[in-house]
């Protein structure tokens, strides 16, 4: 091939060559041809003598024995052959090409060299994929037959190459037949073609053909193409085909593994299992071949039977984690979950593998995961693996996944099953969910998400309160946040420290002082919190009155005022810039005192300071120094002021020291009954009990509010008779009295309740139980019990807890509304006003009296006029005409009566002090939304501070996150020219930054302007 190729390519360019030295040396011979020298010149260069042309046609004669007029056909043929040579090898079969060569050759009676006859011969199969294959197969024994032209044999290659052209082409021959055929001694290759082509014919008889011949020749035999034969005859059903193969390398001594393991498959898929133990049992499989047996099983919808397969590998399982954790997920993938959690379960109720298993469920609850199965489904396997034996991390494994993935449902249905389980949900498992919330929908989905950490029964700490709350929602107003998240389980107790730090780290230092004056006697505060950003907003603004309001306000406060001046001093700030002497002026008159190793240390250092020379500070120092006072600064590692999370770590520290702990478990269960963390508190109950220390009455006094705040009345009945025999200021007061009448009308029970209110007497009647009085009557409205709530209200009265308010009286009205009783209702209320002077909820009322009005049809009431004007007329004596215009005015509102509000507003004015009462403390929306309506109704010409009312609006629905009530305001507002104040502007667009809505282009525009000036 080689040497056919190398002659060819020789023939074409020699011609050339000598054409081309012959022009060179005519043109040397006359630039050099001297006009004298003669001969000598030639004789000295014979090279330069012109050759003949009969020297180049007997060259060229003897190298290929023809001369150039006779040679010219074979020629062309030579030259396309190489041509398509060329083409061949780079890739480019054209059949069109191929076919001129064959015609060419045949035609002119070319015998094809036997490398150029091997070369074409590949070019008939896969490389000719647009010519059929019947004339693929043609092309092909055409290229055999002018290769054994005269009486050239085959060789060993051609044969091969053409059972693999045969193949291609989808042409199976008998082997028997082909083998007689073939002039040469066939090699293993060819065996391996034949065999391959005849398990691709799906031909037994070809197949047992070939099949003898390997076996009489005793040839190596290739394990991978007899499977491929088991599985041919397993798809054609026979299986006395596949015995009969077994049986005939079983004789040969031939390895059976591959062949059994493909039958193995073959029944697993089918289902049929006795035959599969039976393999399993008399050929045992590799582990590896057990996983694929058992994948096929789940596959082929079978996975009942995996157990069995399962049996088989038990020994092995250790071995084989990594395969079989791939395994599970390959099921996985495929769709098979529910079977690769068979599998898992499996493994885990076994005592061999138990201790293995939790890889494997790692393994599935993350794939689980990723591949979104639906969420009941995941927290079914958690549970099933969790009831198998598996590891409770579990669940914190999943919750971890399900945050960083930000599969927030899937994480707050896995805390669920968390708290059924008793396991702590810690509070930064929220983290990236509260700020996934924050970026996604704003404030209304962070308080839905602090919702849920509550029901759960979080312990929401500082960290996540003021780095992941309240930076992410609206403070503008923060005694309003601190109501928000009241309402929504989460205590003053807790967010009153972080919402001081919160609003330190940002300068506000109105918001601390107005936060001090509403909750200084409320609430404890963590000073060791607030100390650092204090000095801090000190430095920044030289505000004294701040920091002397805040370091007094709150328990403890003098104590870390020593703290705030070491720190202070300690600072690198000059001392003149920090207004050390008006501090200290102020520190004096609040009578707060240091150690006198404190104000050796504090002047020691002021010493250093070179710009410091001020006898008056010195002085000031001197005179705030206590005798009795022996500890240098504050000890913030004191127990006194460790928060609970401290004091449980402390108290750790004790125990394996052992050392007393009974002041540090006093200490927890104060802090934990505060937190109202129950089950923590009763942990410490259990282990107080256990060391067999004595209880105190405040003690037993704080553990029974919390029992009553969860509704343990049992237990809170079992601390009562000793706070009842006591004088002591911890015992029964009118809270503790109203909490636990709450609590029994909770629990079913009014009578208790009516007996406690009626029997006990508080040890402290000062205290405002007012709130807790309202709370008791509406929980007793709302319940079965409701007849009773009249009766309770007169011994609520008799008692002396409580004065007659609207507030009071709303839950007697609430019970006729509620169960749409509108003559009950009429007639209660006007029993208030005549009775109390009091009219709760008349605007419901009125507003529910209008609609009876409209709805005749639908009205049992006659007379309904009658009714609207008595409560008109009542309103008007209790109040005044223009209030009673203003409850009217409302109520049509709400029913949209545009119409009859023009009337009424033609001839009356309304009240602003009843709007502003109203929007203030009212809880009905249907009220607020009546507010709303009428400022859309009213016209402009008609006199009313509107700006204001809008304010006041947006602060309320501000305080519910009511975005759609928002918007709608502003609308409104922009449809009606209501010009908003600055108030409003500030509220409006920091709920709308909060709930992330854009601002609206008027807002917007506004801003910029603002800006550029």
């Amino acid at each position: 091939m080689i040497e056919t190729e190398k002659i060819l390519h020789l023939r074409r360019y020699l011609p050339l060559l000598i054409r081309s030295q012959l022009r060179s040396l005519q043109c040397e011979v006359k630039k050099n041809n001297p006009r004298r020298g003669g001969y000598v010149l030639n004789y000295v260069h014979p090279l330069h003598e012109k050759p003949r042309s009969q020297i180049y046609v007997a060259t060229c004669g003897r190298m290929y024995s023809t001369s150039v007029s006779e040679s010219s056909q074979p020629d062309v043929i030579r030259d396309k052959l190489m041509s398509l040579c060329d083409e061949v090898k780079k890739g480019r079969v054209s059949s069109n090409d191929l076919r001129e060569v064959i015609d060419l050759c045949i035609k002119n009676d070319y015998q094809l060299p036997s490398d150029t006859g091997l070369l074409l011969l590949r070019c008939c199969g896969n490389l000719l994929p647009d010519l059929e294959t019947t004339k693929r197969d043609f092309l092909a024994n055409q290229i055999l037959c002018l290769v054994k032209k005269n009486g050239a044999a085959l060789t060993l290659e051609h044969y091969n190459t053409l059972l693999g052209i045969n193949e291609e082409n989808s042409k199976f021959v008998n082997p028997k037949e082909f083998l007689i055929d073939m002039n040469v001694t066939p090699d293993k290759n060819t065996y391996r073609l034949l065999l391959n082509a005849a398990t691709k014919a799906g031909n037994n008889e070809y197949l047992w053909n070939i099949l003898t011949v390997i076996k009489d020749k005793n040839l190596n035999i290739y394990e991978d193409t007899i499977s491929s034969l088991v599985h041919t005859c397993l798809i054609n059903d026979n299986v006395g085909e596949v015995e009969r193969t077994l049986a005939l390398m079983k004789e040969a001594k031939l390895s059976t593994t591959k062949a059994y393991t493909e039958l193995a498959l073959e029944y697993a898929k089918r289902g049929n299992i006795p035959n599969l133990v039976k393999i399993l049992n008399e050929e045992p499989q590799s582990n590896v071949n057990l996983l694929k047996i058992i994948k096929t099983l789940s596959l082929s919808n079978n996975s009942r039977h995996i157990p069995v397969v399962l049996n088989f590998l038990m020994t092995s399982v250790p071995e084989m984690e990594f395969e079989i954790s791939k395994m599970i997920i390959e099921l996985m993938r495929a769709g098979q979950i529910a079977n690769a959690h068979t599998i898992i379960n499996y493994f885990a109720l076994n005592n061999v593998t138990k201790d293995i298993v939790q890889k494997f469920v790692n393994s599935f609850m993350n794939e689980s995961i990723i591949l979104n199965v639906p969420i009941d489904d995941i927290v079914k396997y958690a549970n099933d693996f969790i009831d198998s034996g598996c590891s409770l991390y579990i669940l914190t494994n999943v919750a971890e996944i399900g945050l960083k993935l930000g599969r927030e449902k899937m994480c707050l249905a896995i805390f669920d099953v968390m708290k059924n389980k008793n396991i702590e949900i810690r509070p930064h498992y929220y983290w990236p969910l509260l700020l996934r919330a924050h970026h996604n929908k704003g404030e209304a989905e962070i308080y839905l998400l602090v919702k849920s950490m509550v029901n759960d029964g979080v312990d929401i700490d500082f960290d996540t309160l003021c780095d992941y709350i309240l930076p992410y929602v609206n403070t503008g107003d923060p005694v309003v946040t601190l109501k928000r998240l009241a309402a929504i389980g989460v205590s003053g107790t807790l967010t009153i420290t972080p919402m001081l730090s919160f609003l330190l780290h940002n300068n506000r230092v109105e918001d601390v002082m107005q936060m001090c004056t509403l909750y200084h006697s409320r609430y404890k505060v963590h000073y060791k919190e607030l100390i650092k950003p204090l000095v801090r907003v000190y430095l920044d603004t030289n505000n004294v009155k701040l920091c002397v309001k805040l370091l007094t306000s709150f328990s403890q406060g003098q104590d870390f005022a020593r703290m705030f001046l070491k720190l202070l001093i300690k600072s690198e700030y000059q001392s003149n810039k920090y207004n050390l002497p008006s501090l200290l002026e102020e520190f004096k008159k609040c009578k707060i005192k240091i150690s006198s190793n404190d104000a050796i240390f504090f002047k020691n250092k002021l010493s250093r300071n070179e710009s410091f020379n001020n006898v008056e500070t010195i002085n000031l120092i001197n005179n705030l120094v206590d005798p009795e006072l022996e500890r240098s600064s504050i000890n913030m590692l004191e127990p006194k002021y460790m928060n609970t999370k401290e004091l449980s770590c402390y108290l750790m520290e004790l125990k394996g020291n052992k050392i007393d702990t009974k002041n540090i478990l006093h200490k927890l269960l104060i802090g934990y009954c505060i937190e109202k963390n129950l089950q923590k508190a009763e942990e410490i109950k259990q282990e107080y009990d256990a060391c067999q220390y004595e209880w105190t009455v405040s003690m037993k006094s704080i553990l029974f509010e919390l029992y009553l705040k969860h509704g343990k009345l049992n237990e809170a009945e079992a601390l009562l008779p000793d706070l009842q025999i006591t004088s002591d200021k911890y015992a029964i007061d009118t809270v503790k009295i109203m909490s636990y009448a709450i609590a029994l009308v909770k629990a079913n029970n009014p009578a208790k309740a009516f007996d406690v209110i009626q029997n006990f007497i508080g040890t402290n009647t000062k205290i405002d139980v007012h709130l807790y009085c309202c709370t008791l009557l509406e929980t007793l409205a709302q319940s079965r019990y409701h007849i009773q709530t009249i009766n309770m209200l007169d011994l609520l009265l008799k008692k002396n807890y409580c004065s007659v308010s609207e507030e009071l009286l709303k839950p007697l009205m609430q019970i006729p509304l509620e169960y749409n009783d509108i003559l009950n209702a009429v007639n209660t209320l006007l029993t208030c006003a005549q009775k109390y002077k009091k009219m709760p909820l008349v605007i419901e009322t009125l507003s529910m009296l209008l609609k009876q009005k409209e709805n005749k049809n639908y009205s049992n009431l006659e007379n309904v006029n009658e009714y609207v004007e008595q409560v008109y007329n009542a309103a008007s004596e209790v109040y005044s005409v223009t209030i009673a215009n203003t409850f009217l005015a409302i109520a049509l509102a709400i029913l949209k009566k545009r119409e009859k509000v023009h009337i009424l507003l033609q001839n009356y004015d309304l009240s602003m002090n009843c709007f502003v009462h109203y929007i203030n403390n009212t809880k009905s929306i249907e009220v607020l939304d009546g507010i709303l309506s009428l400022i859309e109704i009213i016209d402009e010409k008609y006199v009313l501070n509107k700006n204001v009312i809008c304010t006041m609006l947006i602060s309320a629905y501000s305080k519910m996150g009511d975005c759609k009530r928002v918007l709608k305001l502003w609308n409104i507002m922009c449809t009606k020219n209501i010009l908003p104040d600055a108030l409003f502007e500030k509220r409006f667009t920091a709920f709308l930054l909060a709930n992330k809505i854009p601002l609206p282009p008027e807002l917007k525009n506004k801003k910029k302007i603002n800006a550029s000036n």
